[in-house]
């Protein structure tokens, strides 16, 4: 059986700055993933080079094939990408918001098809939005919004979510509902792999979570495992110190021993 993503000494360099630096892992179906790091660490950068967005070095292959050669709609059936702070142009409802969202399986102007209702009824299905799919994307709050751009990325059908920040500015009720909408995506068979800096939900709604330090791939395990080896204070804190005089010399605190999950 291939493995679903395989990431091979991946590099990103911008400007003559090495942004990403020779990472390397491997995921499955059905993985809840959390990428963790300090600002700056690079971690929207490797989604966007996985995601074929920016040019880098390595390899990026989805069920044994690489993705870098491949057109833009045989990549997108493999790999969806929301980004932070995505704005969706234009005055849409919901329903034809996502009706785009199927444009890899569609000619331009092409009617909806069965496949194409099928796919959106579960994408509102899974996402809970089925009782605002009428309305403008204008109207919506911020989290109502963001479950439409994930349940785009998942009428889009591909075996891969790559989500950046969809926590950011929700209050934690809503913070609770995306991460749960996530971890129901996973469950349903699905990679995802999201960008956050929202360690409490990280910590008890993913299967497994990442965490890069300058652009370097330092830990990859489990929850628990990130806890227990004290990599969690260490990422955070070295770039806290920096700030160490402002803040009175204060340490960041986090979660030790038994958390529930």
């Amino acid at each position: 059986m291939k493995t679903m993503l395989e990431i091979k000494n991946l590099s990103v360099s911008i400007a003559g700055k090495e942004i990403v630096k020779d990472v390397s892992f491997s995921a499955e179906k059905s993985e809840n993933i959390s990428l963790i790091g300090a600002n700056g660490a690079g971690k929207t950068t490797l989604l966007r080079a996985v995601s074929s967005l920016l040019k880098h070095s390595g390899i990026v292959a989805v069920n044994g094939t690489d993705v870098a050669g491949m057109r833009e709609k045989d990549r997108a059936k493999l790999i969806s990408f929301v980004p932070q702070g995505a704005e969706i142009t234009g005055d849409f409802e919901v329903m034809h918001f996502l009706e785009l969202s199927r444009y890899p399986y569609r000619k331009p102007w092409e009617k909806i098809s069965s496949e194409d209702k099928a796919a959106i009824e579960k994408a509102l299905e899974l996402t809970g939005t089925k009782n605002f799919a009428d309305r403008k994307i204008g109207t919506l709050s911020g989290g109502e919004r963001q479950r439409v751009l994930i349940a785009g990325a998942i009428a889009q059908e591909s075996e891969i979510l790559l989500l950046d920040e969809p926590l950011t500015y929700l209050d934690p009720v809503q913070r609770i509902g995306i991460s749960e909408i996530i971890r129901k995506i996973a469950r349903s068979g699905k990679l995802v792999i999201t960008v956050t800096h929202e360690i409490n939900e990280a910590l008890v709604f993913s299967d497994r979570i990442l965490a890069l330090s300058a652009g370097r791939l330092v830990f990859d395990g489990t929850p628990e495992e990130l806890v227990e080896k004290g990599t969690l204070e260490t990422l955070f804190n070295s770039g806290f110190a920096a700030f160490g005089s402002v803040a009175g010399g204060r340490k960041l605190v986090f979660p030790t021993g038994n958390f529930q999950r």
